[in-house]
């Protein structure tokens, strides 16, 4: 292990995990030898286009509730953002998903990571490997990136 477990890695890491639960994707797809994207860089583009129906997994031949994928996908990117001050606590992330927090999902809809005209730089979302297997990486009140937690999803 490289360091301490923390509750913003574990919400990370829940974040993942509910993008490859909507979608049926690995957490990262090799598009060349040398060219990886990661999950949220896939599904960020189709939130900001609010194309919700296309992140959803195949499998699912259309059956699932559109305002819930919606509601998943959206909480997924908040647990997943590469800053770990803007992700939710993991008592936030069950109230959104049951649909509690009215007022949060809609402030979720509007938060600056969805709107597709901004530019961000690469540590917008951290990634992890293909093995579901990743190493959270925290900023420090400097803003200074280090190695907080690995994380294994796999069991």
């Amino acid at each position: 292990m490289f360091g301490k477990a923390s509750e913003s890695c574990d919400v990370y890491s829940f974040g993942i995990l509910l993008l490859e639960l909507a979608s049926g994707r690995k957490p990262i797809e090799k598009l060349s030898p040398t060219v990886k994207r990661s999950i949220t860089e896939w599904a960020l583009p189709l939130v900001q286009e609010k194309r919700f129906k296309e992140i959803a997994d195949p499998n699912l031949n259309g059956n699932f509730v559109e305002a819930e994928l919606e509601r998943m996908v959206l909480v997924a990117l908040v647990c997943s953002h590469g800053t770990p001050d803007k992700r939710p606590t993991m008592h936030e992330v069950v109230d959104l998903l049951k649909g509690k927090a009215y007022e949060k999902l809609a402030s979720l809809e509007n938060d600056d990571i969805f709107k597709p005209d901004l530019i961000r730089n690469n540590r917008e979302f951290a990634a992890i490997d293909g093995s579901s297997n990743g190493i959270c990486v925290q900023g420090d009140a400097k803003g200074d990136m280090k190695q907080e937690a690995v994380v294994n999803l796999t069991g």
